[in-house]
Order: structure tokens, then sequence, then C-alpha cells
């Protein structure tokens, strides 16, 4: 592969806009979405940028959308905001906008020849070279110049923003010095005044292992380039303690999967990586054969959803692997994988046009798909991540599909949640037990809420939230149709061991949570779901205050606590789907064999916009040192009669618990070990 801008790329780039219908028409779009700005000069703001997580509503903590410079709207109460800080973060996102639109301007006159494109590109790198040194160093801490903290930084508020903001600068400059676009005083202007203080800033905060160093080392590999500066480049590559190469060995499992545990930072970083491996072509280097940057990849098509998602995990939101088609643009070029998705988009992205591969015309039996039997489509797909410490499953396909996860392992770092033996359950088209996810970190609810234990589909002891800690896994096997998960974690609570079993089959999932404690403890066992509690009516309601349950550690967030009573030892309570197209769906979950003296609660618990608010069950066994929770979810259809379900043998003993099941009173049982 060429370096972006020299002779052989231009040539190459113009004979494939001669020859892929996908790459002219992305062209051809760019040049209509530019054709307004490139006449006029640059309207960049010279206000440093703020934090992107302050963009949000103080009231509901969604994410702003910007109507001009002074005003921004929320999405969910529709109430204006103006004024700081969200001017800052507003202005952040258009330094971030100003740099990829030179980017994109820049590879149109590549690709047209076009020079008021080239021009209009020229015109925002020199503005940012003329007048860097006037945005005043600063942090999202609110410190400026000489009391800014080392995450501080200019144009952006931190360096991660900074290294992210420069990267496509950089590439830009690098087309326009191979166009001969600029004169070699005005490539000084550009490396003295613009580049080498940004790597000065950059430098001041050296991160380890981390997505922000991954960016760090993606600014300077794009300098690198810009520059033709081959010791800069070999810094972003090889620096034992930050390079890319460290960051792969420490950062990455060999599964692939990125080590904060967060499928949001797995695309970002990954995201970074692809940048660095880019730049580096420039050199001849050939990163993108690197195994880990390959699995990166790879790792996504055999863990997601059924439906091409991938649960809100550790500080992550709800993830969808068709918005980022355009990584899967590269990962077909160079490894020809993720077919499904790139032929899914409408391949108009960079990536699309300057790397995309042409696609295989469709077989009429779906033959000819690089993916073949993905994990969608597998009787039973096991994928252990190894390096946060998960398993993912899928049994079945279509809208018999079911899907679960259990996070056992790393605790994430700083994105990671206090969350051992989390437990995620997808079934029948829905999300039915789902992640706390996160809001953006400016919300006071992120650490007040999303990251405690209760927020989290585990179990709690004492009212108080898990340690950092780190569980392994036991079992993992799929056996004659049933899939069987076992993970420990032992120190999550001092004196306290954490055991969860979970069996999937016959379109069940059984969970066997054995809690054993040195001291007598309370337990909580805690599920979320987005669905709406059915009524009960033989039971009764109470209603208790959220501190009553604990005072501390997430709980009083908890809204409308109310404790049923009058609950056989076996019972059943049932959800309605509360989200589009979901109101015959419905979420079963029985209780068997429960504790003595426990007590079960159902509450409504903050969750992620716009959503907001899901409902919680707790079920609570006070001052025990052996607690074991036995729990039967089923997703069937309103009206759906209950299974008729008999456990035998004692639910406390780790062997020989088998669950005999019936479809009704009369239907033929079915006996399983759990």
């Amino acid at each position: 592969m060429d370096g972006i801008g020299t002779p052989a790329w231009t040539q190459r780039f113009r004979t494939r806009m001669r020859d892929c219908d996908w790459v002219k028409r992305g062209v051809e779009q760019w040049k209509a979405r530019l054709s307004a700005q490139v006449n006029r000069p640059p309207d960049i703001p010279l206000l440093g940028g703020g934090w992107s997580h302050r963009y949000i509503c103080p009231d509901d903590g969604a994410a702003l959308v910007r109507v001009d410079r002074r005003h921004h709207e929320c999405p969910c109460c529709l109430r204006i905001w103006s004024g700081s800080p969200w001017d800052e973060a507003a202005v952040a996102e258009e330094h971030n906008r100003f740099a990829q639109d030179a980017r994109l301007a820049a590879v149109v006159y590549a690709a047209s020849g076009e020079a008021v494109y080239a021009q209009w590109a020229k015109s925002v790198l020199m503005f940012y070279a003329r007048h860097y040194d006037r945005f005043p160093l600063h942090d999202i801490f609110g410190k400026v110049g000489g009391e800014a903290g080392r995450y501080g930084a200019k144009v952006q508020n931190q360096t991660l923003s900074e290294a992210s903001w420069i990267y496509p600068l950089a590439q830009a400059c690098t087309i326009l010095r191979h166009a001969s676009m600029l004169s070699a005083g005005e490539l000084d202007e550009v490396e003295e005044h613009l580049f080498r203080p940004v790597i000065r800033v950059i430098d001041r905060n050296p991160r380890d292992r981390s997505n922000w160093q991954t960016y760090h080392n993606a600014a300077l590999a794009a300098i690198a380039e810009a520059l033709g500066d081959v010791g800069l480049l070999k810094r972003a590559l090889d620096d034992e303690a930050n390079g890319f190469h460290f960051q792969m060995e420490s950062g990455v499992g060999e599964d692939g999967f990125w080590f904060e545990g967060a499928w949001s930072y797995h695309f970002y970083t990954l995201e970074a990586q692809a940048v660095i491996a880019w730049a580096a072509m420039g050199f001849g280097e050939k990163l993108y054969e690197h195994p880990r940057l390959r699995a990166m990849f790879d790792i996504p098509l055999k863990a997601m959803l059924p439906d091409g998602t991938f649960p809100a995990l550790h500080d992550s939101k709800v993830v969808d692997i068709r918005s980022y088609a355009h990584l899967y643009e590269w990962a077909y070029a160079f490894y020809g994988i993720g077919e499904k998705i790139v032929r899914s988009s409408d391949r108009g992205s960079l990536y699309g046009v300057l790397f995309g591969a042409p696609l295989p015309e469709v077989m009429p039996s779906g033959e000819g798909c690089a993916e073949g039997a993905d994990a969608a489509s597998e009787a039973a797909a096991i994928t252990v991540l190894s390096k946060p410490g998960m398993v993912s499953v899928t049994y079945g396909a279509d809208e018999e599909a079911q899907s679960l996860l259990v996070d056992y392992g790393e605790h994430g770092d700083w994105h990671g949640h206090y969350d051992k033996l989390n437990l995620l359950y997808y079934a029948r088209g829905r999300s039915w037990l789902a992640d706390a996810g996160m809001v953006p970190y400016g919300h006071e609810m992120h650490k007040a809420w999303y990251v405690h234990t209760v927020a989290h589909n585990t179990v709690a002891v004492n009212g108080r939230s898990q340690q950092e800690a780190c569980g392994r896994l036991r079992k993992a096997v799929s056996e004659a149709g049933i899939i069987r998960i076992e993970a420990e974690a032992e120190d999550a609570y001092e004196g306290v061991r954490l055991n969860r079993r979970l069996t999937l089959a016959g379109g069940l999932l059984v969970d066997v949570f054995r809690v054993t404690a040195d001291e007598p403890s309370t337990v909580d066992w805690v599920m979320h779901t987005q669905g709406n509690p059915v009524e009960a009516p033989p039971v009764r309601y109470t209603s208790v205050t959220a501190e009553a349950l604990s005072e501390t550690d997430g709980y009083p967030h908890l809204r409308q606590v109310r404790r049923l009573e009058g609950l056989p030892d076996d019972w059943m309570l049932e959800w309605s789907w509360n989200g589009e197209g979901g109101e015959d769906e419905r979420l079963q979950v029985y209780g068997l064999a429960e504790p003595r003296g426990i007590s079960v609660y159902l509450t409504e618990s903050p969750f992620m916009p716009p959503v907001q608010v899901r409902s919680a069950c707790i079920r609570r066994v006070p001052s025990c040192t052996r607690a074991a929770f036995v729990t039967v979810f089923r997703a069937c259809r309103k009206g759906d009669a209950p299974l008729s379900l008999r456990l035998i043998g004692d639910p406390s003993d780790s062997e020989g618990l088998l669950l005999e099941v019936r479809d009704g009173e009369q239907g033929e049982a079915m006996l399983w070990t759990v």
C-alpha cells in the first residue's frame, strides 16, 4: 500500500474513481457537502474547546444537540441550554469538524484536481498554525496556563482530545505536501508553530496502557508522516512504555478484545490503531499485518448479539456494529472479513472510498458470504474474551436466538464497574437483562449510580459495592444442545465467595448463584430489565424507602421501592417489554426454593437516556453465611402459560442439583442438571 498523498497513491485513487461506483459517489457527496464552505474563509473560533462529557442536560444526562454556538437542545426534555460549559463543549466539536473537513477537502482535491478544495484545506491548516499559541493551555477542571494539569491541552481541553483533533489535520497536510500545495516556508511554519507544539503538549501526559495513549500515538504517527520524520514514527511505534507495539501486547488479548472491557472503548481504540497503521504505510511499514490488529476487527464478529449490537458494558453504551461499517471497509480490504457489514452500508465513508474492495455478487442461496456461518447462525457459539475476563454465548438463530454474557475478570481500569459475575441476557430479539451502561462522566449520576454493584445484574453484600476484583471462569462448554457456564469471584468482598452457574437449554436460562461468607452478611441478588412488571394479584405490595435497603453505594437512587408479601417459596413474576414494537413480549422470572428469611422487592432504577428507567428486582437474605438463589428466565409471548418447575436437591449443594421442567401441568417432563 502507498502512503497517502504520494503520486502513486493519487494515481491509484483516481483509477478507483473510474472503476468503483461507490468511490465516485462518495467523492461527489463530499464535494456537495463542502461546496458551501470552500468558497469562503473558515470561521474558526479562537475559543478553546470544552469537555464533551459536559455537553449534557443537567436534568436527565442526555447528550445535547447543537442549535448554534450558543444554544443547545436536550432531545429528551427539549430544554435549551446556553453559556458555559455547553458553549465550550460545542466549540470543541467545531474544531474537530474543521480538522476532519480539511482532510476531506484535501482528499477531494487529490481525486478531482480542483484547487479550491486544496486551498480551503490549506487555509484551515495555516489558521491553526498561526493561532495555536493564542489558545491558552486549559483542562477540564477549569485551570488555565501554568495551573492546568498534565491532562490539559490548548485547542481542546485534554491531551486525548488534542490528539484526536490533530491527526486529521496532519493527514491533510501530508496530501497537500505531496501535491506541492504548501511552500517550504509554510511547511516550516506548520511544523514549528503547530505540529511540534502539539507534540510538546501531548508529551506532558504519557499514559501507559490506555486508549488515551493510543490516540497520542496516532497523532505522533500522522504528524511523522506529514513531516517525513522517521524518528517520530519510531517513537510512536516502539516506545517501550507507551508505543503501538506495547499497547498491542499489554492492552489487547489474543482474542482481540481491548482490556477495558467496554465495546465503545474497543472500537474507539481500534479507530486510533487503524490511523497508526495507515500512517505507517507512508514509511513502508505493514502494521496492518499485526495479528492482534486483525483480531481487534475479528472479535466483534464473534461476540456481537444476534441483532448486530453489543451490550452496554462498563463505561459503554449499546453499540451497533453497523455504525462501524467504515472500519470494516479496512477489515474487508486487508483481511477479507466483515463483508456483511460492508454490504449493509452505503460505502461512502473515508475508509470505504480509500480502501474499500469490490464485493462479490450475492448468491441466491446466500453462498459467497465472507463470514460464512457467523455467531448468529451457529447452533452454539462460546467466545471467551480473555483480556477483560468475559464469556459471551449465542445459541440458536433468528427469533429463537438467545445470548448471554458473564463478566468475571479484570476490573477494567478507570472504565470498569464494580460488577463481578454480572449477567446479561438476550432472547426473542430483546436484551432483557442489560447492564447499567453509563451517562457522560460530567454528570454526577455516573459515579453515584452507574458504576455501583446494585446497578448491575449480580450480587451485592451488606448494601455495599464490590471491591475492584478479578474472578475466574471455571467452565464454558456446550454438550448435546445444553450450554453450561460457571464463574466465581473470591475477592469482590473480603471473606465472601461468589459463584454463578448458568445453564442455557430448551429456550430457558437457569441461574444458580451461590454466596458463601465467613461472617453473617446481608446478601442482595439484583436483576434489572427494560420491562414493566405485570401485577401479580395474590401478592401484596408494601412501599419502603430505598434507604431502608442501604444508605450508600447507589441504593438511594432506587425509586418506588415495594416489598412483595405473600409470595410462595416457588414464585413467578412477569415483565412486559417497554420498548418499541414489544407490546406482546414477556419475560417470566421464576424464583425456586427460596432461602429462609428472604424478602423480594420491586423497584425502578435509573438507566441510560433515552430509556432512563428500568424495573429492578432485589431478593434479600439477611444475616446469612450461605445463600443460594435459583432463578429461571423465560422469554415468551403474552398469554403463554407458566411453566411447571420442580427443583430436586439442595440448592446450596454445588453438585447434584436437578431441575424438572414441564410445559404446563400435563406436559412432557425434561430433567436437567443445573
